[in-house]
């Protein structure tokens, strides 16, 4: 059985120690420094996409487009509205294929199933299986697969109504990435309901960042909320301050691995894992478990915040008016629009392209 990367080499070359197809590594919980190792040997699994049948191959010729692209907007330090499109694609896409973001979204039907299985057992229906019920042994197949044919499309979509820019790193400062690059973030909603999530992709101040190299980070966010940099400015640069919260928000959405540019970086890694590890959330507080009033019942409620930026970006400022409510829907027409294309495509599963489709739905609406 072939190893699948769930987070592609050509995403990790850009990460590389220069001159070498080899990338310095550090273990995050608990830290540990390892020796330099091939891009080739990271973030794989054998058989990942085993089960999905189709999903490797269409991975596959996504990368090949999109490949080339990322290497000439970090030449160039630049992009084209063709190659934003691009960039939206390549943070969607990676947001939802990594082996920590399949186990998230399996967290939810495991707990339905295990309290199903030991209902069933505590009332004679289930045998009790051989060493007792564990929830370990519960596990789906086929869902990174149906993660990244359920979701990539429509929060690409999406992300049609963000405004992206790059963020520049300046000299002496470095990024790092992880095994699970991409964090979703919306600092206006952040605290306002503890006991809510607003990660959503349709969501007012919705963010999404994607380092793509060690001096350089994709940032989407909502522009009717952020200012950032002028109106026709589409690289900023960010101080040394910003790129410690960038590199924190590694820390916290990594599985197990952080990766940078340069071996010489460890003793800083390391400092920053002693300082922002603490923020990291188990996969399983994806669920939040809310008690009712009998003892015997609750309620199960599903959230996707799952880091938090420690403090203010520098970068960034709240418009003087905002155009955006907090937990409220970005634009309510797009999403809705979004929700039909999906559904017909649910219905007429065909080769039609997307914007054709999209053309005949709206004027189906």
């Amino acid at each position: 059985m072939k190893n699948d990367h769930y987070l592609p080499r050509h995403y990790l070359q850009h990460f590389c120690i220069p001159g070498s197809c080899l990338i310095a590594i550090a273990k995050v919980e608990p830290y540990r420094s390892i020796p330099p190792g091939p891009i080739r040997g990271q973030c794989q699994k054998a058989g990942f996409y085993n089960d999905s049948p189709g999903v490797d191959e269409i991975l596959g010729e996504v990368e090949n487009t999109i490949a080339p692209v990322v290497h000439e907007v970090l030449r160039k330090v630049d992009f084209s509205a063709q190659e934003a499109a691009a960039l939206r694609f390549l943070a969607v896409s990676l947001h939802t294929r990594t082996r920590k973001s399949i186990e998230i979204s399996k967290v939810f039907p495991k707990i339905i199933a295990s309290e199903f299985i030991k209902h069933g057992i505590a009332t004679g229906k289930l045998p009790v299986p051989p060493g007792g019920w564990s929830d370990a042994m519960i596990d789906f197949g086929g869902v990174a697969g149906m993660h990244i044919k359920a979701l990539v499309i429509p929060c690409w979509l999406e992300t049609q109504t963000l405004e992206l820019k790059l963020l520049r790193v300046c000299a002496h400062d470095k990024l790092i990435t992880s095994d699970n690059p991409v964090v979703a973030l919306n600092p206006f909603c952040a605290g306002t309901a503890p006991q809510r999530s607003f990660a959503g992709y349709s969501r007012s101040g919705f963010q999404l960042i994607l380092p793509i190299s060690p001096t350089t980070c994709i940032l989407i966010y909502d522009p009717k909320v952020y200012k950032i940099g002028g109106r026709k400015q589409r690289v900023v640069d960010v101080e040394s301050s910003d790129v410690e919260l960038l590199n924190s928000l590694q820390i916290q959405s990594a599985e197990q691995c952080i990766y940078f540019d340069d071996p010489r970086l460890h003793p800083r890694v390391e400092q920053l894992v002693q300082k922002y590890g603490p923020l990291r959330k188990p996969i399983q507080d994806v669920v939040r478990r809310i008690p009712s009033r009998n003892a015997n019942e609750g309620f199960l409620h599903l959230v996707n915040d799952h880091v938090k930026l420690p403090t203010e970006w520098r970068f960034s400022r709240y418009r003087r008016n905002i155009n955006g409510t907090v937990g409220g829907t970005r634009n309510s027409d797009w999403s809705a629009m979004v929700s039909h294309v999906m559904e017909d495509m649910r219905k007429n599963p065909s080769d039609e392209p997307l914007g054709r489709r999209m053309k005949r739905v709206i004027a189906q609406m």
